[in-house]
């Protein structure tokens, strides 16, 4: 049996403070990483609290004969940022292209929320607005965000590509789930919903966090390996 979109979003809180246990520790052990562990501390944090508030039912609101979850799109609206300053900090690649990502993933969040608010043909104008927005954001990251990179090590390439597919790919899921759900054609129920749109999101968050931190412990080892080889080379030349 199908449970209840409030016990689904009770579970979403404790896996999304589950997630935030190991950047938390990174920011102990890799202090020279520190703002890249408070980057994604505020990813499963921010998310952790918005899944509370969901499960207790504060900030849904009925809209159009529609639940909608304010807390949810606020979470959409710092944490989606937050993943992609994490990965153009990786690349190292500056302010721009971070703002051009950012006003991409605003555009199409707010839009969504549009296509989820405004009844009749206006919401599938909003929703196909959103996607082409998506659209302009994964081209930026597939393109315009490497070739501006500059890679600390081939290593932090590899980590980026693979946290940038890993984005695109579910995020990608989204707007099929917005499709299926009660915002769309209602093939789901609210709390099959709730179920899908949670477990996207403890992926694209509390896991996209996990690889994160696991790639910069290695990250960290691979730079202490060559400051040793570089002391030791520096001793023996002496």
């Amino acid at each position: 049996m199908i449970g209840t979109a409030t016990t689904w979003a009770a579970l979403g809180a404790i896996g999304m403070g589950l997630g935030t246990l190991p950047p938390l520790w990174g920011l102990r052990t890799d202090p020279d990483r520190r703002e890249h562990y408070l980057v994604l501390a505020g990813v499963t944090g921010v998310a952790a609290v918005a899944y509370a508030l969901m499960a207790v039912g504060v900030g849904t609101v009925s809209v159009s004969g529609r639940s909608v979850s304010i807390a949810r799109y606020v979470d959409w609206l710092i944490t989606t940022p937050l993943i992609l300053l994490f990965l153009t900090m990786l690349g190292g690649t500056g302010r721009e292209p971070l703002v051009r990502l950012i006003v991409a993933d605003v555009v199409l969040l707010v839009l969504g929320g549009v296509a989820v608010v405004v009844p009749g043909p206006i919401r599938w104008l909003a929703f196909a607005g959103g996607v082409a927005a998506f659209g302009v954001l994964v081209y930026d990251l597939y393109y315009h965000i490497p070739a501006r990179a500059a890679f600390e090590s081939e290593r932090a390439r590899t980590l980026f590509v693979t946290l940038r597919n890993l984005t695109i790919v579910l995020w990608t899921l989204y707007p099929i789930v917005w499709v299926l759900a009660p915002s769309g054609i209602g093939l789901l129920t609210r709390d099959m919903a709730m179920l899908v749109i949670a477990y996207l999101d403890l992926i694209s968050k509390a896991a996209f966090v996990a690889l994160a931190v696991d790639g910069l412990g290695a990250l960290a080892d691979e730079a202490g390996t060559a400051s040793t080889d570089a002391t030791a080379g520096t001793s023996t030349a002496d």
